[in-house]
């Protein structure tokens, strides 16, 4: 039968900064779970580079992707990565520090209306299914105040957790002191070793309820 896996997000879930020849961490992480769980394993990627979390929320809005979240056993999502950027920007013109905290609490809204989202198209297809969504790393740890900011996003992130099926993947953690090996030459993206180590992150999370006894 197999097991589906369905990614939406931004730029790290189309894998951007891996090389034109090398996968990101879907296609990774799809054959470490079909490794794992000795089965085949179907992935879809619904992403864009440069997508807002509100705009990630918008695809869940479109019928074809509606089917392959119903479909899903295993789902991942990257997002606030660009709402991150944007502000730091704005941070850098006006040194208004507010503008992390609305960032923050808009891309923690959004991130609960995707887990409600994917949990009322779900009640059609009962099933056991995981969602693993991925906090962020610190792409500019000369600014001191991104790195607090993070940190609180992060903290907060973690109470999504409470699900019982929602886990998180803590890239800030892996990436800490080690930019300058997994991140690309943009200093944004991942590069290749980059992107394994994202989905080692989620390989060590385990599969929850789909690991078959």
């Amino acid at each position: 039968m197999g097991l589906v896996y369905t990614a939406l997000g931004d730029s790290l879930t189309t894998g951007r900064g891996s090389g034109p020849f090398s996968p990101g961490f879907v296609q990774r992480f799809g054959c470490m779970m079909a490794e794992d769980l000795q089965t085949r394993t179907e992935v879809s990627i619904f992403a864009k580079s440069g997508l807002e979390t509100g705009e990630i929320l918008g695809l869940m809005s479109l019928p074809y992707i509606q089917r392959r979240i119903q479909a899903a056993d295993m789902i991942t999502i990257t997002g606030c990565g660009n709402d991150l950027i944007d502000s730091v920007r704005a941070y850098q013109q006006t040194k208004d520090a507010s503008v992390f905290a609305g960032v923050s609490r808009h891309c923690h809204e959004n991130f609960e209306k995707m887990i409600a989202k994917i949990a009322a198209l779900k009640e059609t297809h009962p099933s056991p299914y995981e969602i693993r969504v991925f906090n962020l790393y610190n792409p500019f740890p000369g600014i001191s105040i991104a790195e607090k900011w993070i940190s609180s996003y992060n903290a907060h992130l973690s109470t999504l957790a409470s699900a019982p099926h929602v886990k998180i993947a803590d890239v800030h953690s892996a990436f800490k002191g080690k930019l300058n090996e997994y991140l690309s030459h943009d200093r944004v993206h991942p590069n290749s070793r980059g992107y394994e180590v994202m989905a080692c992150v989620l390989r060590g999370l385990g599969y929850g309820s789909l690991a078959r006894s």
